[in-house]
């Protein structure tokens, strides 16, 4: 059986509306032609100043097999931003070495990319006549986009068309170029206050966010709105309709563009096949609030307030509260204060795996990590490794839930998650997002959810991801500490105190029969190899014995630096007294071994003592060393001779 066909999303900030939307579209059209969608999205914008943090975000991206996806839809608004646009010319340079992978850019063409254009033609339109036909506003003035952006120019071009077709006149310091973001509409309404720019009556903005810092602006500086003047504007955020002064706005085309370009990759993908279009309404989906005058739609302002809103409670009673988590349910959760309590590796990966509800509506849920997660050494900020494991996954469909070490489950990287080659009945989509601190790779999380489930990707999957970020971080930390507590630095053997508690460890879960093997290791000529060739070299020596000693060592068996240039060996299990000479005979081989391989002017050998003492549950260890001390005291006289150059 063939696998389902894939469509990858590429964005970045899947909670703005804009991309909500657009995915609203995608995913409709998925489920009629049973595609299943991967979404390849970093959680914030792609020009937040914090650079290794964005690192962090982006390496995402290079997370996407482009040789396993069927088709690509690229979000190239969102996909800009950061320095030199890097993100987007790495995903484009990936994408042209597979030239014969469909793919689409949304609203913004890209090169060699079928472009996908956002018909908001009439929407345009008829901000204008609702300016010039409803209030009456004659002197007007544009805010759009960046000069030469296509869809701002696009936009600017259709309002001046437009006013024009009323026999009006947009003055030329009346068309302003922004940057889609609040801080042109606040220049503009400071500039018009300080008389830079004559005073119109209306203003039409290319974007809500312009306009909200339009009015804001305005505001602060004694400028009525909309009494002196009026500010339409077209996005239709959650911002707008809570605004303190709501600010009148119409839905974009995006839904239909999103589905547009699921039909096109349908077209090229499988030629022959069906397009079913979306069914796209003929209504402007207009939102009126204080900025015009119109009376607002109080239900649709206290929808997207609620939406918003932190709450402590919920009505749970109500069947519809199940499903409904909110940023409210997520920080009353506590949950990042247990994560980051959490007191190992294994208790965090438990805890994460326990607050699954927050993540509702949701089929299934992966943690997936690098194996060496815990080495703090490791500072991996781009690619992933050839390898990543599954250590937690948790579900709402009966597939399998597990989580920690001992269950995690190894994949390679290159197929992404192996969720995505089960055999289903219905398509997916699977939400790709980077864990990390700080940009340092940790892994990604992957959420598969029913292609039509409500709500999508929003604030509370961000900042939830941020939690995990956090505590798995402080726990690699504790992990570290923990580690140089027990562990000698320069060779990473047990320390004394590490040994004294895996000893513990090891005679509690021993059996009555089990045997104690404890052998003392002491290096030959430490002094005469640091007086002569340096104390370099004589680290060299050291770590030689500690290589020896860990490659002999059984699964039972721990490896101990006691100080200076003396080792235990020490090992709980079906020991007998043949094994002391065994296990010193073979010990004595393998550091003639490890030393000629190191071609130095100078041997490298040690002195061992072995015994094997019975009545594991009643060995003092600290006697039964002393008494193998002095076993390898005894070798070391018999043995002592001068050292070989």
């Amino acid at each position: 059986m063939s696998r389902r066909k894939r469509i990858a999303l590429f964005a970045s900030f899947p909670e703005l509306v804009h991309v909500r939307r657009i995915m609203d579209g995608i995913r409709s059209q998925c489920a009629k032609y049973d595609y299943d969608l991967c979404v390849f999205a970093s959680s914030t914008h792609l020009s937040f100043p914090h650079v290794n943090y964005m690192r962090g975000e982006t390496n995402i991206f290079e997370l996407a097999n482009l040789d396993e996806i069927d088709g690509v839809i690229i979000d190239q608004s969102t996909m800009t931003g950061d320095k030199d646009d890097h993100t987007l010319k790495r995903l484009m340079e990936r994408l042209f070495e597979h030239p014969g992978l469909p793919r689409c850019s949304l609203e913004i063409s890209v090169e060699n990319t079928k472009l996908i254009k956002n018909d908001n033609e009439a929407v345009l339109r008829e901000m204008c006549r609702h300016v010039i036909e409803k209030h009456g506003r004659k002197k007007i003035c544009l805010l759009t986009g960046y000069k030469g952006n296509e869809v701002a120019e696009e936009r600017l071009k259709i309002f001046l068309d437009e006013i024009d077709r009323h026999g009006l006149e947009v003055l030329p310091e009346h068309i302003i170029y922004g940057d889609f973001w609040y801080f042109s509409g606040d220049t503009l309404a400071n500039r018009i206050c300080d008389g830079e720019v004559e005073m119109p009556d209306a203003v039409i903005c290319a974007s809500d966010c312009m306009a909200i810092g339009l009015i804001e602006r305005l505001s602060k500086r004694g400028i009525k709105i909309p009494e002196d003047i009026m500010v339409i504007a077209i996005d239709a955020t959650d911002e707008a309709a809570i605004n303190p002064i709501t600010l009148s706005s119409y839905d974009t085309g995006d839904v239909a563009m999103g589905a547009d370009a699921v039909d096109y990759l349908r077209s090229v993908m499988e030629p022959e096949a069906d397009i079913i279009p979306l069914e796209k309404s003929s209504n402007m989906y207009f939102h009126p609030g204080a900025s015009c005058g119109c009376c607002l739609d109080p239900i649709y302002a206290m929808k997207r307030f609620r939406d918003s809103l932190y709450i402590c409670s919920y009505n749970h009673a109500d069947e519809e509260m199940v499903d409904h988590v909110s940023i409210g349910s997520l920080m009353e959760s506590y949950s990042l204060e247990i994560f980051t309590a959490s007191a190992s590796p294994e208790e965090c990966l438990g805890s994460i795996a326990g607050f699954k509800d927050l993540l509702r509506p949701f089929q299934n849920f992966y943690l997936c990590l690098k194996d060496n997660w815990l080495e703090v050494s490791d500072m991996t900020y781009e690619g992933y490794p050839e390898k990543m494991s599954t250590f937690v996954s948790s579900s709402c469909i009966d597939e399998e839930e597990y989580y920690g070490f001992n269950k995690a489950v190894s994949f390679d990287t290159a197929i992404m998650h192996p969720q995505l080659y089960k055999e289903r009945k219905e398509p997916s989509v699977f939400y790709f997002s980077p864990l990390h601190f700080d940009g340092v790779l940790l892994g990604y999380a992957v959420l598969q959810r029913a292609l039509l489930n409500q709500p999508v990707i929003n604030v509370v999957y961000r900042n939830w991801l941020r939690y995990i970020n956090n505590g798995l971080e402080l726990v690699r930390s504790k992990e570290r500490l923990q580690t140089l507590s027990i562990r000698d630095q320069m060779t990473g053997a047990l320390n004394r105190r590490g040994m004294y508690e895996k000893f513990s460890v090891m005679q509690a879960k021993a059996s009555e029969d089990d045997t104690v093997f404890v052998g003392v290791i002491d290096m030959d000529g430490l002094k005469y190899i640091n007086d002569t060739f340096g104390h370099s070299e004589g680290d060299i020596g050291i770590r030689c014995l500690n290589s020896v000693l860990s490659s002999i060592a059984r699964s039972n068996e721990i490896v101990v630096r006691s100080g200076g240039d003396e080792f235990f060996l020490i090992g709980v299990g079906k020991y007998t007294r043949e094994d002391e000479a065994a296990r010193a005979a073979e010990f004595t081989a393998a550091v003639a071994n490890k030393s000629a391989a190191l071609h130095k002017p100078y041997n490298v050998s040690a002195s061992i003592g072995c015994m094997v003492f019975e009545d594991c549950k009643e060995v003092d260890l600290d006697n039964a060393l002393s008494e193998a001390d002095e076993k390898m005291y005894n070798y070391k006289m018999r043995h002592r001779r001068h050292r070989m150059v």
